[in-house]
């Protein structure tokens, strides 16, 4: 979500959008889930939309029972006051919105950490959305991009550990840029954090990440690893452009932490699970996330950089309050 839709859903909630700027507020709302959320919070509705699904005609009613009590006593200045508890159309669209979203594979919950609940970044079983991009990482929130990767259904006797479809590791490069050297098939995904700042300005946030990783069978000569990396980032490194620039999370990040690595095992029945967690910087603008497979120990005259068949799917972004270690 960037300035300009942002200054969108400001000026709905204060009323005072302009007609012609409806449709590129709703346009706003179906392409970007953090506009959805952004909308709930500043209008103080959350509560209303998680329930107007099936509250929605009964809603309707009493609002309308309101109005029409109102109007009727002549209280045109309490009416004003009670407007923005009407069910008015871009709310219910954006409730709508909401709602789908919480049956897709994409979840953008928000439950308040400070009264100790967790707020779901994602929830991502690639079940829908559009292909993973395949030009190294992503320039802005909510796509992911990677390396060359894809979604993929049951392969090779292998079946995905939620819903239908996985994305599979294909390749330690991605378009315009070939690196024979590489050993390492990576997506990443970027969150914009900042409607959120005020969660972990204390610094008592910790975000976490999981995930499930599987493979077909493959020699005894090969050897496979995953891991999870978290980083977190100012505004000026995202919005600069510089995300894809040599070395910069390694030097730039404001914080990172990678997951130890877990080795794949050969048992394609199974999926073996992976976490990683960070706490998160007061100043933090951006989370990204990095999944990857590792080719570790290839036998002599196999390419490192392709992958015949590494999985991942069921993976989860979370954070919430947890208190720093106190000291002794």
């Amino acid at each position: 979500m960037n300035e300009s839709e942002r200054q969108l859903l400001d000026l709905y909630l204060d009323g005072e959008l302009p007609d012609d700027e409806s449709t590129a507020l709703l346009a706003c709302l179906e392409k970007d889930p953090q506009a959805v959320v952004y909308l709930a919070e500043r209008a103080l509705l959350l509560s209303d939309l998680r329930r107007s699904v099936k509250r929605r005609n009964l809603q309707q009613w009493a609002v309308a029972s309101t109005v029409e009590h109102m109007e009727h006593h002549g209280t045109a200045r309490a009416r004003s006051r009670f407007r923005w508890l009407q069910w008015r159309p871009l709310t219910s669209a954006a409730a709508g919105i909401l709602f789908g979203m919480l049956c897709a594979s994409v979840v953008f919950g928000y439950m308040m950490p400070r009264m100790g609940k967790a707020m779901t970044l994602l929830q991502e079983s690639f079940e829908s959305g559009p292909a993973p991009l395949v030009t190294g990482r992503p320039d802005k929130a909510g796509v992911w991009s990677g390396d060359y990767s894809e979604i993929v259904s049951e392969q090779q006797g292998l079946q995905p550990k939620s819903g239908k479809t996985m994305l599979r590791f294909l390749r330690a490069d991605f378009e315009g840029r070939t690196i024979p050297e590489s050993f390492s098939s990576d997506v990443f995904r970027l969150f914009d954090v900042r409607p959120y700042g005020q969660e972990f300005a204390d610094g008592g946030a910790v975000v976490q990440l999981s995930t499930v990783f599987n493979a077909a069978p493959f020699g005894d000569g090969e050897s496979y690893k995953c891991g999870l990396t978290i980083f977190a980032l100012d505004a000026a490194l995202v919005d600069g452009g510089l995300l894809n620039a040599d070395h910069v999370l390694a030097t730039q990040s404001l914080a990172k932490s990678t997951s130890s690595h877990l080795h794949m095992d050969r048992a394609p029945a199974t999926w073996q699970r992976l976490g990683n967690e960070l706490r998160v910087p007061p100043n933090t603008d951006y989370l990204l996330i990095q999944i990857g497979v590792s080719n570790v120990s290839p036998p002599n005259g196999m390419r490192r950089d392709s992958f015949s068949g590494h999985f991942v799917d069921d993976v989860k972004l979370v954070f919430a309050q947890r208190p720093e270690i106190a000291l002794p």
